[in-house]
């Protein structure tokens, strides 16, 4: 199966339906079944970075992650190397500004909807319960479940 690697909390947010597109600086033309990898990086690493002001729109992002993650420590429990859901890959959509008034303004704060990017839409959402270990890679790559 073919898997997309995502850091968190983005791939649980996509994953549990809180968010609807994954923005990428690529398209592809692959549609069809895929799972979600929430990458190795520790949660923690990226909540430092935006509180640091490594990203534009920080206070707006974190205030989102407040919002959707209420409880002390959820998101640092957030797994990681692993994948934790499947899905369907239907539509890779050019960002541009006829693309821009369906999202909604928590949708604009999860992703980078620059004019010019990409947002993957999914649909047939299924997380996986418990998350199967597993090394990500950049790019679409190749999952093999191993039983």
């Amino acid at each position: 199966m073919k898997a997309i690697t995502i850091w968190q909390p983005w791939a649980s947010l996509l994953v549990s339906g809180r968010k609807m597109y994954e923005t990428r600086s690529w398209g592809t033309s692959f549609r069809g079944p895929i799972a979600i990898h929430a990458a190795k990086r520790p949660v923690r690493q990226t909540l430092d970075s935006l509180a640091a002001g490594q990203w534009k729109e920080r206070e707006v992002i974190l205030d989102c992650f407040k919002r959707l993650f209420p409880a002390p420590g959820e998101l640092e429990q957030l797994p990681v190397g692993a994948i934790i859901g499947t899905a369907t890959l239907v539509r890779c959509n050019l960002i541009d500004w006829d693309f821009l008034p369906k999202l909604t303004p928590m949708e604009m704060a999860l992703g980078d909807f620059t004019p010019g990017r990409y947002a993957w839409e999914f649909t047939d959402i299924v997380a996986v319960d418990p998350p199967v270990p597993a090394s990500g890679m950049q790019g679409i790559w190749e999952w093999r479940e191993t039983v």
